[in-house]
């Protein structure tokens, strides 16, 4: 009995490293080249400068307040607003807008019960994003002070503090190099893209948010990530994350591709795209892998960025906002060619990249038995981790546990009891 036992365990485990292999053919080299940061960028994937549309008179006559210190940017999907922050000189006069489609093809300040979407008095802001895209929520990011706050905007024109974390000590301020980006990440997606803390253990969310904050940093360029309880005003910091760039400014995640944009400033101009992956480098230092990397449109102080999800891909293309601090009369760009995200079709199913729930396997019919957002091409066993990332791809193991670390989970690996 137990010689049959430990032949089947055998026969998984040959299975399992198949299965890997064969990933590794199709990937290996892949992860050669963009295991870390990209070297070399590809060209801008949309108009230039000059052929984006020039958004900053929105804000109204020339001289607005878009004019300096335009800083922070992120679009929600749902209720169709575009979030805009300004740092402002000092501090004293930053803002935050509420931008909205116009009905005639461009954007406009929203309004709501006689009052303009428009907030002030944060601080420095320098970066906004949003958790729940159906709460009148926004998490504003205050360089300087390097804390997270959150505020109910339900109310246009008073905004009320709701939470406000101080992740401070984990964050490297020097001088006037501080934190400037943030985006939240959903906890599905940390689970589909096999996403670990800082000590390489599958990480998605244990404080109530069902999901992430991360958080740029201009010092260094790394990202620092944290779990925010809203109850308790607590958080756990999950890790450090290196992203081969000395300056991060602007961050926004892409809920439809599940890939984070990084804008990388600070006469660098680089847009990285990573898959939340990421490779160790030294003590409890991660280093994000880039998937991709692109020259910036135009070399000028680039710090928010946002993006309409894929599912809004038109022609092979969709919409990319830029903000440019101290942009002057040209501080609010809107690409409406940006391609990355909208061609891809990796495994000629016919289902472009991001739409697809199995991008490296053809699966036209997108089954998927446990509806986890992974198709059954990719995933196996059910358990939610796409196999090229799994290690364990045949047998369902959520927490990836490997307890010698030879790459092969510990539910495919061990033996039962009396067959060792």
């Amino acid at each position: 009995m137990c010689s049959q036992i430990l032949a089947r365990c055998l026969e998984r485990i040959v299975g399992a490293l198949t299965f890997l292999a064969k990933y590794w053919i199709i990937f290996g080299l892949a992860g050669l080249v963009f295991g870390g940061p990209v070297g070399a960028q590809s060209q801008w994937p949309g108009e230039s400068i000059s052929a984006s549309e020039n958004l900053t008179a929105i804000e109204g006559p020339q001289n607005n307040d878009f004019y300096a210190d335009l800083s922070a940017a992120v679009w929600n999907p749902v209720t169709r607003t575009l979030w805009l922050g300004r740092n402002g000189p000092g501090g004293t006069n930053s803002k935050l807008w509420a931008v909205v489609e116009d009905g005639a093809g461009s954007f406009a300040i929203d309004s709501r019960a006689g009052n303009r979407g428009e907030w002030t008095s944060f601080g420095d802001l320098e970066g906004v994003t949003q958790a729940d895209f159906s709460e009148d929520v926004v998490y504003l990011l205050i360089e300087g002070e390097e804390r997270i706050k959150e505020y109910d905007v339900s109310t246009y024109g008073v905004a009320i503090e709701t939470n406000n974390w101080n992740t401070r000590p984990f964050l490297p301020l020097l001088g006037g190099a501080g934190a400037e980006g943030i985006t939240f990440v959903p906890g599905s997606a940390l689970s589909a893209a096999g996403f670990v803390d800082q000590n390489g253990n599958i990480y998605s969310t244990t404080q109530g948010m069902d999901g992430l904050m991360f958080v740029g940093h201009q010092n260094g360029g790394a990202i620092y990530v944290f779990d925010l309880n809203r109850t308790s005003g607590n958080f756990v910091f999950v890790g450090k994350y290196l992203t081969g760039q000395s300056d991060t400014s602007g961050l926004e995640f892409d809920r439809s591709t599940g890939q984070l944009y990084i804008w990388h400033d600070g006469n660098i101009d680089i847009l990285s795209i990573s898959d939340l992956t990421s490779t160790p480098v030294s003590g409890l230092t991660r280093q994000f892998n880039i998937v991709n990397a692109y020259s910036g449109p135009a070399a000028q102080n680039n710090e928010g960025i946002a993006i309409f999800p894929a599912e809004e891909c038109e022609g092979g293309s969709r919409s990319f906002f830029m903000t440019i601090d101290d942009g002057g009369s040209s501080a609010l760009r809107w690409y409406r060619e940006f391609t990355d995200g909208c061609d891809e079709d990796s495994d000629s199913d016919t289902v472009p990249d991001p739409l697809d729930n199995c991008p490296i396997i053809s699966n036209l019919d997108q089954a998927d038995s446990n509806q986890d957002g992974v198709g059954n091409a990719c995933d196996l066993d059910n358990d939610g981790i796409r196999g090229d990332i799994d290690n364990c791809p045949l047998i369902p193991n959520f927490d990836q546990t490997d307890s010698d670390s030879d790459g092969i989970g510990d539910a495919c690996a061990d033996l039962p009891p009396g067959c060792g």
